[in-house]
């Protein structure tokens, strides 16, 4: 399925940013900025729990993790009871053939990745150090682990700081080939974190017709991003979502302010 498009809708308490083409079958979005309650034990549960009901699918069973900044892969195999949220643990990818199971990944400028092929789905968190390890190409590697083949695999790649605002310095640099960097107007070093992953994916055999990236940079996007360098720890996180469903299993939320971006 070509990618090129988004749709933005917004609703009483955030946004919603999703692909304008779907695969049928397929649950698929990324929010906007949210702030979990300070009493939370785990923002990413709060707020995947949240994004799930704006997308009406608040009975989904979901999967996330502990992310760490590499590219550990968990295979999710046992469906939470529905409702409910576990954690598979320490690793930065996530891949499951279940229906009925999101998979969610939690950002703040890092670069967030939700993938799908027949039969299974699949995200990937990462920031400079996921992908100076090539999470991307892990999250394909495990896809094909479930049976899927590369040129089989569409992703979207969601909101992340952009290459206007992500100044790295030399020691980061270094770790990227030099067409991912440009020079600064303050003479530091700015990487395109969005464009290493979309290289890495098209690497690992994704056509490049089945790549959508998300034009927003969340640093200078505005309050509808979560963004960690520009607000810190007060940034709040952002949530992508994926799953395979039956029918039935979740509305068709499509109200509310939506514009082509």
């Amino acid at each position: 399925m070509p990618q090129s498009e988004w749709t933005e809708t917004q609703l009483l308490d955030g946004w919603i940013f999703r692909p304008a083409l779907r695969p049928p079958g397929v649950l698929v979005g990324f929010s906007g900025r949210g702030v979990a309650p300070p009493e939370a034990a785990s923002p990413t549960e709060v707020l995947a729990r949240r994004f799930a009901a704006a997308l009406e699918a608040g009975s989904l069973a979901i999967v996330r993790a502990t992310q760490v900044h590499g590219r550990t892969a968990a295979l999710v195999r046992e469906a939470p009871p529905d409702g409910q949220t576990r954690d598979a643990g320490e690793c930065d990818v996530l891949a499951t053939a279940l229906t009925g199971v999101a998979l969610v990944v939690q950002s703040a400028d890092c670069v967030p990745i939700l993938l799908h092929a027949a039969g299974s789905v699949a995200t990937a968190h990462a920031g400079w150090r996921g992908s100076a390890v090539e999470a991307a190409r892990a999250a394909v590697g495990v896809l094909e682990e479930l049976g899927a083949r590369a040129d089989e695999v569409e992703a979207w790649i969601g909101p992340s700081i952009g290459v206007c605002c992500y100044e790295v310095g030399d020691d980061v640099a270094a770790r990227f080939d030099g067409k991912f960097l440009q020079s600064g107007l303050r003479g530091r070093i700015h990487l395109n974190l969005a464009a290493v992953n979309r290289a890495q994916l098209e690497a690992a055999g994704v056509p490049p017709e089945s790549i959508s990236v998300h034009p927003a940079c969340t640093s200078c996007g505005g309050e509808r991003f979560a963004s960690y360098r520009r607000d810190g720890a007060g940034a709040g996180r952002m949530i992508g979502l994926i799953a395979r469903v039956g029918e039935g299993e979740i509305g068709n939320r499509e109200s509310g302010n939506e514009t082509d971006n």
